[in-house]
């Protein structure tokens, strides 16, 4: 199996700043301008933007309650990289009232007018409108729609129709607190007094959280027994209860992976896997973006959890249903570039990094570094130089592209 080389980016202050900087003078614009200012989306935006007009719009529309269950948080400075990618700094502003005129759409003014006075009336407009404004950069304003802005994490109570968007709201504005919050969210996990759903939720938060660290701590099995108790709880049916599985199998799936357990890691993104079939309505159904947003995680996950294994041949299919699902994803070209390496299919790998450019922004660095290692791979060393300078340009953090860059000349 071909290894490739690793892309690892720093993420302290000054590294940031650098980024930001570059990607003003890169000339690699985001394609997509729904988070910068609302625009309509476009023939390369992906589900993640989709959804945030999907929920911008229904609030505007005062139709927040139709909206179906979403599962994916966008990194929380896409809108502040974007705009940099546009060479707008005063795009990236901490307040959504400041969004300059000629990038802020009809819709921006009129979710800006439904939340300008605190929080919408209902509890769905709410939960809504501190999730599009997590979704776009602004975790004050959330903080304010949920009325949180002086709020106690440790005593403050959660409440059953607002725990993901309240736990989501104060882990943006107190990340020194995060350790804090984890335990909050363990014991809400545990409270009767939250509907199943809400425990469900939370109990996969610490599962996921702690399995992305590596770590099988007495919390991480504490919150897999609590999301089994939570799902075993649920009324719910039909695709609902089927999502829920998905997720629970999908989480817990960690506990025989830290473990090195490979039958045992696959026996649950099996059993994930067919949930999420089960419960996948038809193309044309208003739920099909929330299994799409549902679907997507759980083929990156198993993509790689194949990858990880050596097995390169289920990557590949794993990848490519991941492409169909969300086609203006760089994640998905991402991944799919790397299985088709490890095959081997140098020439097919190129094609799918290729992909990734014409979105624009921040992920061209990642894919660019790809393609010049892939070129020199082919023997092809000016175009080598090319990418490698493409992506430093773009971004000049990662230590491998600095030398390589410097390599090149």
């Amino acid at each position: 199996m071909v290894e490739l080389p690793a892309y690892r980016t720093a993420d302290d202050g000054p590294a940031l700043s650098r980024r930001l900087l570059a990607l003003t003078e890169a000339g690699q614009p985001a394609a997509c301008p729904v988070h910068v200012g609302l625009g309509d989306p476009v023939a390369l935006s992906d589900n993640d933007a989709l959804i945030t007009h999907t929920l911008a719009r229904h609030l505007a529309e005062g139709t927040a309650h139709t909206l179906p269950p979403f599962n994916s948080v966008p990194h929380p400075a896409l809108r502040v990289l974007n705009a940099a990618s546009w060479d707008r700094v005063d795009a990236m502003t901490a307040d959504f009232a400041e969004m300059p005129v000629d990038l802020a759409s009809g819709l921006w003014a009129r979710v800006d007018e439904v939340c300008r006075h605190g929080a919408p009336s209902s509890p769905a407009e709410r939960g809504a409108a501190a999730e599009l404004m997590l979704r776009l950069g602004y975790p004050l304003r959330a903080a304010e729609i949920l009325g949180l802005l002086d709020a106690d994490i440790t005593t403050h109570a959660f409440r059953p129709d607002m725990v993901r968007a309240e736990l989501q709201t104060f882990m943006r504005l107190r990340p020194e607190a995060r350790p804090v919050l984890e335990g909050r969210a363990l014991r809400a996990a545990a409270d009767p007094g939250l509907p199943p759903a809400a425990r469900l939720r939370l109990a996969n938060y610490i599962v996921v959280l702690d399995g992305k660290r590596g770590t099988a701590t007495p919390e991480f099995h504490r919150a897999v027994a609590l999301g089994r108790r939570a799902t075993e709880e649920m009324p719910e049916t039909g695709m609902v209860r089927h999502l829920a599985e998905h997720t629970l199998y999908r989480a817990i799936a960690f506990e025989p992976y830290l473990r090195g357990d490979r039958e045992g890691t696959m026996e649950f993104l099996g059993r994930a896997a067919r949930a999420l079939e089960a419960a996948r309505p038809a193309p044309d159904s208003p739920d099909f973006l929330s299994w799409s947003d549902h679907a997507f995680p759980m083929f990156e996950t198993l993509s790689k959890t194949l990858l990880g294994y050596g097995e390169v041949p289920r990557a590949l299919d794993s990848t490519a249903r991941l492409v169909e699902i969300n086609p203006n994803d760089h994640r998905a070209w991402a991944v799919r570039g790397r299985a088709l390496a490890h095959a081997g299919d140098l020439d097919a790998a190129v094609r799918a990094w290729e992909r990734i450019l014409p979105l624009g922004g921040l992920p061209v660095a990642a894919a660019a570094f790809y393609l010049g290692w892939a070129h020199g791979q082919l023997g092809d060393a000016d175009r080598a130089r090319a990418f490698h300078r493409l992506s430093y340009s773009v971004d000049p953090t990662p230590e491998t592209i600095a030398g390589r860059a410097t390599a090149s000349g």
